[in-house]
């Protein structure tokens, strides 16, 4: 008797049988190691060759789809034209910038990077670098402003910041009603005050977002030369929630507020923020933060363990959200 067929939910591909698949398809001199080099959202493997470093993607089965990929790689193909410091997509040897792969949990896509010359600063982030962010960041979004796609992209919108989470964080918590019911409370109360500021839906407020800057995604090189990177969260959305997205990260790595307060002094030497765009930013913060929650359960399914979500973990994210109602606390 044949033992049962066991589905897979989730794989790791052989870096050795990315070299002999996938890399081939690309301009990449000999390639001597594929290693994994970080696991999360997606698969993220370092490529060596004797002369250069590349980052290869596996992305995640059901996370992005083929129109998501081409649009995030299509964009960083167009900032690296536009001499824009981020780490840009490797094209084929055909042209193109994806490679299909039959994984066993079905279809998903690889691409290849360069890499981003440097050193990670994550919680290590300097005034200094933190305002070369910033005047990066609004750079980008004015570049982006004539950027054109025939791809789709999903909109950083309520419904995908806010209800799409919500969604994901309740079948792990329907036991804890009262702290669901605190977070929908939030929520509705996020959306009341973004249409209270009266954003408008145009350029240069709105636009196509990294959605997810912060010192973990670029690297400096002793010079303080950045290289942006990751943007697997990017969509049309308010600018003002790429910055809050920043602030977030930085709370959470409880980086100095003086470091907090010189990114959106870089940002606005390169393009001043209106009134409104500024009282929405502790708004965002809180939307971010529920976004990231919900795209954290989102991965229970595949990427990260059910254990993983126990209660403290739950309690220490409605503790932060519970104080970031207090503008005081962010800037």
């Amino acid at each position: 008797m044949n033992p049962p067929f066991i589905p897979v939910i989730h794989s790791i591909p052989s870096g050795a049988a990315l070299i002999a698949t996938v890399l081939y398809k690309y301009p990449i001199n000999k390639p001597r190691s594929c290693k994994l080099y970080k696991r999360g959202l997606n698969d993220t493997y370092l490529v060596e060759t004797e002369e250069e470093k590349y980052i290869l993607r596996v992305y995640r089965r059901g996370w992005r789809n083929k129109q998501d990929i081409d649009f995030e790689l299509e964009l960083l193909a167009f900032l690296h034209e536009q001499k824009q410091p981020v780490a840009y997509p490797i094209a084929r040897i055909d042209g193109g910038f994806t490679t299909e792969i039959a994984a066993p949990e079905g279809k998903r896509y690889v691409a290849v990077f360069s890499y981003a010359s440097g050193y990670a600063v994550n919680g290590k982030l300097d005034t200094k670098q933190s305002y070369i962010l910033g005047e990066v960041l609004a750079e980008i979004h004015q570049v982006l402003d004539a950027f054109k796609s025939s791809f789709s992209r999903p909109i950083l919108n309520n419904e995908y910041l806010l209800d799409w989470s919500i969604t994901s964080i309740t079948p792990l918590y329907q036991y804890r009603k009262k702290d669901l019911d605190f977070i929908q409370q939030q929520i509705d109360k996020i959306k009341s005050q973004i249409a209270v500021f009266e954003l408008p839906l145009l350029a240069p407020e709105y636009g196509i977002c990294i959605g997810d800057v912060h010192s973990g995604n670029a690297h400096f090189t002793e010079q303080n030369e950045p290289t942006l990177f990751d943007f697997d969260q990017c969509g049309y959305g308010w600018r003002a929630f790429d910055i809050a997205k920043f602030l977030h990260i930085a709370l959470r790595m409880k980086i100095d507020i003086t470091v907090k307060n010189s990114f959106l002094e870089g940002y606005q030497a390169i393009r001043e923020l209106s009134e409104s765009e500024l009282a929405s930013i502790p708004v965002f913060i809180k939307a971010a933060h529920i976004w990231v929650m919900g795209i954290n359960t989102n991965a229970v399914s595949d990427v990260l363990p059910h254990g993983w979500f126990t209660d403290d973990w739950l309690d220490e994210r409605l503790a932060m959200l519970r104080s970031l109602d207090d503008a005081k606390s962010i800037f």
